[in-house]
């Protein structure tokens, strides 16, 4: 009898192990698939569009103490930048994907979108992922100011952005047997509109 059940439980653990062994094959084979991105497409669907979104900057503050007029140089756009970030509706199977990140276009102007799916090339790149990505804006402010003695200076600027909210195709081929994976999602970015300021400047008593 003591024999019977420990051969049954031996069988039990060898048929335990035999299964165990078949999943970690299917795992290394997945593993083992490398896919490359072929193209990304772009479209407008009912819930995107355009937006503006408005930032204040944190405000500049000067103080002149001294007898002598003071230089100041404002820089009001330089710790902000542009955004990106793409949102796949199947995000777990493109975490899973074996794939090397690439650089892709993406549409700084909606204009060039319609209902149905097409290419972009050139103007801003970022990486195709779904962690928030940023860019430097292609425009650059700077105001000068010549603070006069015993004065000060305060500026305040509010920066207002463009958010676009386009649906996008991706589409990737497994290297090896070329069979392709295609995967969509939305999209959202932030690009540079315009920016605000007033500077005031008082004497100190």
């Amino acid at each position: 009898m003591k024999l019977s059940k420990l051969f049954i439980a031996l069988f039990l653990s060898i048929g335990f192990i035999s299964c165990s062994e078949d999943d970690t094959l299917i795992n290394n084979d997945q593993e083992l698939k490398s896919y490359e991105l072929v193209s990304v497409q772009w479209k407008l669907n009912t819930n995107d569009g355009q937006s503006i979104v408005e930032k204040k900057i944190p405000e500049f503050y000067f103080r002149n103490d001294s007898d002598t007029i003071m230089e100041i140089v404002i820089e009001p756009l330089k710790n902000i930048q542009g955004s990106s970030i793409f949102k796949f509706n199947d995000s777990l199977t493109f975490t899973g994907l074996n794939y090397l990140e690439v650089q892709v276009s993406i549409p700084e102007e909606l204009s060039l979108l319609s209902g149905e799916y097409s290419y972009l090339g050139g103007g801003v790149k970022v990486p195709l992922a779904q962690e928030e990505s940023s860019f430097p804006f292609s425009w650059y402010f700077k105001d000068t100011f010549a603070l006069n003695q015993r004065s000060t200076l305060t500026s305040n600027y509010t920066v207002f952005l463009r958010k676009n909210k386009a649906s996008f195709l991706a589409t990737f081929r497994e290297t090896t047997t070329g069979e392709t994976l295609e995967l969509d999602g939305t999209w959202t970015g932030l690009f540079f509109n315009n920016l605000e300021g007033e500077s005031v400047a008082d004497g100190i008593d």
